[in-house]
């Protein structure tokens, strides 16, 4: 049995007519995107260092960093959103159904005590 000596990451994944979001956290140059039923976080310093959030049981379609850059929400095509955190391995913080399908967008607020998740533009939003 061959040990696990590198991991490269794979690019975000791409669909016709939806643009690709990518959040970033300029501390610590690391940026992110979903790929699959996973979330991908890479370096802009460091190209090979990967890592990789795979919780989610349906395609994620969004992830941002939160304000303090200790949390992170994601979020799928089935409505859920997770947020988790950065350190310690992926800990969860939260999950909720916030809308009954896909979740294109999400933003936190300044102070990172609220998240606005948006759909497919017809008029369905949900703060929390």
């Amino acid at each position: 049995m061959a040990n696990l000596m590198e991991t490269y990451a794979c690019t975000p994944s791409t669909k016709r007519g939806r643009g690709i979001l990518i959040s970033s956290d300029p501390k610590t140059n690391a940026f992110l995107y979903c790929n699959g039923r996973s979330v991908i976080i890479r370096y802009l310093d460091q190209p090979l260092e990967v890592q990789v959030y795979s919780e989610h049981a349906y395609q994620t379609t969004v992830a941002m960093f939160s304000p303090n850059e200790e949390w992170i929400a994601s979020a799928d095509v089935s409505g859920m959103m997770r947020i988790w955190g950065t350190h310690n391995g992926f800990v969860l913080k939260n999950e909720f159904r916030v809308l009954s399908g896909r979740i294109d967008d999400l933003q936190w607020s300044a102070d990172g005590m609220r998240i606005v998740a948006s759909c497919d533009g017809k008029g369905k939003s949900f703060v929390r």
